[in-house]
């Protein structure tokens, strides 16, 4: 535990501008990518915590020795896609990262009840490993069913150095697929 702590410390902050050959990653680059369907957006502060839970249970965080992230968004009526990218030290650090996160992730299945009695209207949660587009990570995606159906998935993946964070929200049951193809044009344009 010792060492990856020591580890994290070594990531380093917001990366911007043009990378250099063998340089830095150009992050901002990469996160200017359109979305299909969305305008950009101002998106918020990265969310520390990636889940709510069950009273008692500590939610999964980002570690904060990730600093700072350069983050993009994308919004239409119904639907947000932020996402938030760092550029740890090197590719061990960005692993040691994404190990933590899964290990805690599991925790975020004990969403914290409904206040709504109605069982057809229950949140489910599901947490699970994903691979793409030569990303590797978590999804943690939560979909509230009934009249005003809504579906949230936060997506923490790394490739090599480079950490990102996507978080969307709307009502569409194939959101993951938006979040699939961002992630896709995010690694196109990391090269």
């Amino acid at each position: 535990m010792t060492a990856v702590a020591l580890g994290l410390v070594a990531c380093t902050a917001t990366v911007e501008g043009t990378a250099s050959p063998g340089g830095p990653p150009d992050l901002e680059a990469a996160l200017s990518v359109p979305v299909p369907g969305l305008r950009p957006a101002d998106p918020p502060p990265p969310p520390w915590q990636l889940c709510t839970t069950a009273p008692g249970t500590r939610a999964p965080r980002l570690d904060p020795a990730l600093g700072e992230p350069v983050a993009a968004g994308s919004a239409a009526e119904g639907m947000t896609l932020y996402a938030y990218a760092w550029a740890a030290s090197a590719p061990m650090v960005a692993e040691a990262i994404l190990e933590q996160a899964g290990t805690e992730a599991p925790d975020c299945t004990s969403a914290p009840p409904s206040a709504d009695p109605d069982p057809a209207v229950r949140t489910a949660r599901s947490v699970d490993g994903w691979t793409g587009s030569g990303w590797t990570g978590i999804t943690i995606r939560t979909e509230v069913p009934g009249p005003d159906p809504a579906v949230d998935e936060t997506r923490l993946v790394r490739s090599a150095e480079v950490v990102v964070l996507v978080v969307a929200t709307g009502s569409e049951p194939d959101l993951g697929r938006v979040v699939d193809d961002h992630l896709a044009a995010v690694a196109d344009r990391l090269g």
